[in-house]
């Protein structure tokens, strides 16, 4: 029916760019400084914290196809089928209402009344101008916002209500036994346990 939008921050992956490239440049300082055995050392702390930096600010995004919305937070991704679907609401962030709670997403915060003036030529109301793109490759916005993902969201759900792909999808979702689900991100938090375990034994043999 339409391409799948995903929705993700442009300032956060900025920021994780630069985040590595300081680690990197620092890491090459203390090489040339005091050798390789000290860059050894330093790189525990270093990739902690660009391991941080990457999942706080360059995983986290928001996906619209016609099967689901996937929103993938710090810690987990959440998976919600669209039978599962309520409504969005906006709060400091995107909440996404189903049947099974609510599901915040990280990625997408409320705009600021500067950020809106900012955007100039861009429509007040995101949600009055949403639309779904046809069908083909991933549209990728760097633009994610709790109003420009929510406006995606419900242009989606309210395409494939007209189109009568949910027709009867609190049946299929009883029957089916549809529900929302969450998947930990268990390499990242498991990395990160590592690296800062790493780096504590780095700073108390200092």
């Amino acid at each position: 029916m339409g391409a799948t939008q995903e929705f993700t921050s442009g300032y956060g992956r900025g920021l994780t760019v630069a985040g590595a490239a300081i680690g990197l440049l620092a890491l090459g300082s203390v090489t040339m400084q005091d050798g390789a055995g000290e860059a050894l050392r330093a790189l525990p702390p270093v990739a902690l914290v660009v391991a941080v930096v990457w999942a706080m600010f360059w995983r986290p995004g928001v996906e619209v196809s016609d099967g689901e919305v996937v929103v993938r937070n710090v810690l987990s991704t959440v998976r919600i089928p669209w039978p599962t679907y309520r409504d969005v609401d906006y709060g400091w962030s995107l909440v996404v209402r189903t049947t099974d709670g609510d599901v915040t997403a990280f990625a997408a915060p409320r705009a600021s009344s500067t950020a809106r003036r900012l955007r100039r030529g861009e429509p007040a109301d995101p949600r009055a101008a949403a639309t779904v793109p046809p069908d083909g490759r991933t549209v990728r916005s760097l633009r994610a916002t709790a109003e420009s993902v929510g406006a995606a969201i419900e242009a989606r759900h309210d395409a494939l209500v007209r189109a009568g792909y949910l027709d009867g999808a609190q049946r299929v979702r009883v029957e089916q036994r549809l529900t929302t689900t969450r998947q930990v991100h268990v390499g990242t938090v498991g990395a990160v346990g590592v690296l800062a375990a790493l780096t504590a034994v780095v700073l108390v043999a200092a």
